[in-house]
């Protein structure tokens, strides 16, 4: 009998091992909803005037200059970690929440998009992981309302001084003149802000 306790519980400790890796790195499934973002209410120091500038691609390849999509007042951008190998887990829960809320930003005559670095040009198809993982979160028909970029070779992550390990995740609130209104740049791959907290800030904007 002390030989099945004692088995019972190593197989207990080894399944509490493998829920805390998988909180950690991710898998195949939907993100734990119970990831906490931060609620930031200070803005941070850009390294660039005009945002409006910057280049990136479509899923298809074609160049895309951020001005050319920004039909709104503001753009909430979203830059995930990107391709490491695999979808960080926080950027799947990130990413299909603002899916799942889009609508939201209406009332504020703002726009999302959400942008993929990658380290070349061959690892540009994994954006269908991201996206994959976006309609896991039970978004409205499965639908992604926003756009969803490449910045191949790291090129605006790098102009943006946020590299490291790909991308730190970063949310920028632009006007349509590119200017940055408001930034947020992650110290670690968790430290994101919550929708409600873009929301705000949109609505300081507004006043």
């Amino acid at each position: 009998m002390a030989t099945v306790r004692f088995g019972f519980g190593l197989g207990f400790a080894f399944f509490l091992v493998i829920c805390i890796v998988s909180s950690i790195v991710g898998c195949d499934g939907m993100p734990d909803d119970g990831i906490q973002f931060m609620q930031v209410s200070e803005s941070q120091p850009i390294t660039i005037d005009d945002f409006s500038t910057l280049v990136f691609s479509d899923p298809e390849g074609k160049e895309v200059q951020l001005s050319d999509i920004m039909t709104e007042d503001y753009l909430v951008l979203v830059i995930t970690r990107g391709w490491y190998g695999g979808v960080c887990v926080y950027c799947a829960s990130q990413t299909s929440r603002w899916a799942r809320r889009f609508e939201e930003l209406e009332p504020y005559n703002a726009q999302l998009a959400v942008i993929f670095p990658t380290e070349n040009a061959e690892e540009a198809v994994k954006i269908d992981e991201l996206e994959k993982r976006i309609r896991k979160g039970q978004i409205p028909n499965e639908e992604i309302p926003y756009p969803i970029l490449l910045d191949i070779n790291l090129s605006s992550v790098d102009q943006l001084g946020i590299r490291s390990d790909l991308a730190k995740p970063s949310t920028y609130i632009i006007d349509r003149e590119g200017r940055v209104r408001f930034a947020y740049v992650g110290e670690s791959i968790a430290d994101r802000p919550t929708v409600d907290s873009i929301l705000k800030q949109l609505a300081k904007l507004g006043d």
